[in-house]
């Protein structure tokens, strides 16, 4: 009973190949990986939900732990404004998850779907951008020169150095906590309404929106991850192979975003929030379900 069937032994594989696949783009655009993972455990492999959902925060832990202390070391993470938006996010997301009690959560489903499509559309638009490609940041933050939560990181791709200020800090903390609320009702990954606010909103460079997101979300997983564990419902069989995928897999991403282009990296993730507004719309519409 306690052996590995061949069946469990191809399952294991796919997920560790899938998780390399996961792990590099949720890296690269702060996303987690864990979006992705619950969509392939749920639709290619049938895993039960509440399974499928414990895996998947696992995946978001070890991409946040691989790519988070890369970033931190790169000094690409802004570890105030992370701190900041954190706080109203954790916040969103436990009242999000009251709300889902008594609302309809297939409501909630198309109109974040709605928003996804929009801010996709969004992303495509090209923001200032310099003869080699990265991104122009503003000089000021939300408080003037020398606020708190300013940062700067060095851009290997345009070998320079990237200051930017925060703007918008306050519509910035209530999309958080709307964004925190909404990834509690859905159950989708918080980074892909994060990056988009972080980086249309407030004004902050798509690279250290990334890095800030990949940080934040595993401190938002840890949390959820410990009842899941305690209950049992984390299958260590298939958590290594999750783990060890995403980790390999979270390491290439952080080695992508360095060497890419910012307007690349914009454009992927606009492609990858279009694929979750319709994955949520279809889900909302009773098409897919879990």
């Amino acid at each position: 009973m306690g052996g590995f069937s061949t069946d469990l032994y191809l399952m294991a594989l796919l997920i560790l190949l899938f998780g390399v696949f996961a792990g590099s783009l949720g890296a690269m655009l702060g996303l987690g990986g864990g979006v992705l993972m619950i969509i392939f455990l749920l639709l290619a492999l049938n895993l039960p939900a509440h399974q499928a959902v414990a895996l998947s925060l696992i995946a978001v832990i070890a991409s946040s732990s691989m790519a988070g202390s890369v970033y931190i070391k790169d000094k690409m993470t802004n570890l105030r404004l992370a701190m900041v938006l954190e706080a109203f996010t954790v916040t969103g997301a436990v009242a999000g998850a009251y709300l889902a009690i008594g609302m309809p959560v297939w409501v909630i489903q198309a109109l974040l779907g709605c928003v996804l499509f929009y801010t996709s559309i969004t992303m495509f638009r090209e923001r200032k951008v310099d003869p080699d490609g990265s991104e122009t940041a503003p000089r000021e933050g939300a408080g003037g020169r020398g606020s708190v939560l300013d940062g700067s990181f060095y851009d290997e791709q345009s070998s320079a150095t990237v200051s930017y200020g925060v703007k918008n800090l306050k519509l910035g903390s209530v999309t958080s906590f709307i964004a925190g609320a909404v990834s509690g009702m859905v159950g989708i990954g918080g980074g892909v309404i994060k990056v988009p606010v972080m980086n249309l909103v407030m004004k902050i460079p798509i690279k250290a929106a990334a890095a800030t997101s990949n940080f934040m979300v595993g401190v938002t997983a840890a949390a959820s991850a410990v009842i899941y564990f305690e209950s049992g419902l984390v299958d260590l069989k298939l958590a290594a192979p999750t783990i060890t995928g995403i980790m390999i897999g979270a390491y290439i991403g952080t080695r992508l975003l360095a060497k890419s282009r910012s307007a690349v990296v914009r454009k992927v993730l606009a492609v990858v929030l279009s694929f979750f507004g319709a994955v949520l719309i279809l889900k909302a519409g009773g098409i897919l379900a879990w």
